[in-house]
């Protein structure tokens, strides 16, 4: 149950803080949170990470829509099971909050809402709070798996 609430609250947060960030930021202006460093702005991201494949929206949905659907199948598996892949099902649900968050949105409107800017390194990205879930959840499963791999 704890896995479907983590799910669920990714999802709203992202769905939430996009649905924010339409209404209270400007298409396209900067604004800063924190000198130097924190940053909103809010864009249209009608491709993927730093707008690749922009204008393939079919395309995107289908790829990220059958990953997706892979990951979901991982999780009931992961929150049903009672042998090691119990262990994936926190991890496996940040990430599909973000994968849904982004999916969702994307299939509404044909682009998603990005708005987190960190002013760090050469070519910082624009992003969200399913970006940051799909990244944080990637790490978890990782841990998840090192941890297990020492074991043996």
């Amino acid at each position: 149950m704890k896995k479907f609430l983590v799910f669920l609250g990714v999802l709203g947060l992202d769905l939430g803080s996009k649905k924010w960030a339409d209404l209270n930021l400007p298409l396209g202006k900067r604004k800063k949170v924190t000198k130097n460093l924190l940053y909103f702005q809010h864009i249209k991201n009608y491709g993927m990470a730093y707008h690749k494949f922009a204008g393939k929206n079919n395309f995107i949905l289908s790829i990220t829509g059958g990953l997706t659907a892979i990951y979901s199948v991982l999780f009931l598996r992961a929150c049903w099971s009672k042998d090691d892949a119990k262990k994936f099902g926190m991890p496996l649900a940040v990430t599909l909050g973000g994968a849904y968050g982004n999916f969702l949105e994307r299939w509404k409107k044909g682009y998603v809402t990005d708005f987190i800017y960190i002013k760090k390194g050469k070519n910082p990205p624009i992003f969200n709070v399913a970006d940051a879930a799909l990244l944080l959840g990637a790490v978890l499963v990782g841990i998840v798996s090192l941890k297990d791999s020492t074991k043996m």
